[in-house]
């Protein structure tokens, strides 16, 4: 199983990739769309580790941390975010930075709020060689031998640009992001181009009383032959006990449980495919952390998920 999940690696060095994606996608704002910088007024701070297939070799483990700011003189925001994407334990892990402006525009006497965003970033993929080594690259007299030989390269490095909008009417949001719309190389093994990922989302805030808030979320991403869909519905109860639930794709359930608190939030969750075909595959874990300072006299009041 693990010489199959390193072939398929290597495989993915000669085609085009696919961006990770975080189901629970309230505790990674600014990787859902970067038009989040600055969405809950003031400072916060979120991370995300997502940990999938963890029983079987080779697993995929990707790690999320933004830090994003409102600033009032601008009316814009900022953000600044470090990921890392580590495939079969280290083979193939990929470094990235993103800095992010968000423009915020008040109308309607703040109601209306359109928010464009542009995100340049830095990336770098590096491949440990030294782990994709199988049986019959060892022969007797000579030993190892290596048949990538000059072809493969270690380690690529590159510029990315994206952007982003939000439409946002009292609890309701709208956006729409264009992930790597310059389409960087990122290949390994002969120039390889990042394609474009376009992501899209929906969502209100049901505001129930001064203690539960519900809000459903749709989400669509595409990126050259993948796609992904999910609908999740989020809820907040007693103004603290986070809980959601959701579908993807027509074969992936999820389910997260978290703690709210005034000024961090904390959560974690596992996603499992419903029509399993084989009994060793296993489910996906998220753990989430976030820390928020706002004006005082929004601390305790019942915020949209998405201005937290």
């Amino acid at each position: 199983m693990k010489k199959i999940a390193v072939l398929f690696l290597g495989l993915s060095l000669n085609i085009q990739g696919q961006d990770p994606v975080f189901t629970n996608a309230q505790q990674s704002l600014v990787a859902l769309n970067p038009s989040f910088a600055g969405s809950n007024g003031l400072i916060r701070y979120q991370s995300n580790t997502r940990m999938q297939w963890m029983s079987l070799p080779g697993s995929y483990q990707t790690y999320y941390n933004s830090v994003d700011a409102f600033i009032k003189p601008m009316n814009g925001g900022f953000a600044l975010a470090y990921s890392r994407d580590d495939q079969a334990k280290g083979t193939l892990i990929t470094d990235r930075i993103d800095l992010t402006y968000a423009q915020h525009f008040n109308l309607l006497n703040n109601k209306l709020k359109i928010i464009p965003s542009l995100q340049v970033s830095v990336f770098r993929k590096t491949l440990d060689r030294h782990k994709m080594v199988f049986g019959d690259q060892i022969e007797p007299r000579r030993g190892f031998t290596d048949p990538w030989g000059s072809q493969l390269t270690q380690s690529k490095s590159n510029v990315d640009f994206s952007s982003g909008l939000i439409i946002n009417y009292n609890h309701f949001y709208i956006g729409t992001t264009a992930f790597h719309f310059t389409q960087p190389d990122e290949g390994l093994q002969g120039p390889s181009k990042l394609p474009l990922r376009s992501s899209s989302f929906i969502s209100y805030n049901f505001v129930i009383g001064e203690n539960i808030l519900l809000n459903p979320m749709l989400r669509y991403e595409q990126q050259k032959s993948f796609s992904n869909i999910q609908f999740n519905i989020n809820a907040l109860f007693l103004k603290h006990v986070m809980v959601s639930t959701g579908y993807r794709n027509n074969n992936t359930m999820n389910a997260f449980v978290g703690f709210r608190h005034h000024y961090f939030t904390v959560s974690g969750g596992y996603e499992f495919s419903v029509n399993n075909t084989s009994p060793n595959s296993a489910g996906t874990y998220e753990i989430a952390a976030s820390l928020t300072l706002r004006n005082k006299e929004d601390r305790k009041l019942v915020k949209d998920f998405e201005r937290w």
